[in-house]
């Protein structure tokens, strides 16, 4: 994992699009937010 980031590019690669959105939302505290990282990371 890279340690030095752009704010561009943290918006680019860490940012939930709207269907990654639809499948975090039925999911609840850190069920979710792990199921978000789970989603974008690289």
């Amino acid at each position: 994992m890279r340690q030095r980031w752009e704010a561009e590019e943290l918006v680019e690669f860490w940012t939930l699009e709207a269907d990654e959105l639809a499948l975090v939302a039925n999911k609840s505290g850190t069920t979710r937010l792990g199921f978000a990282v789970l989603l974008r990371y690289p």
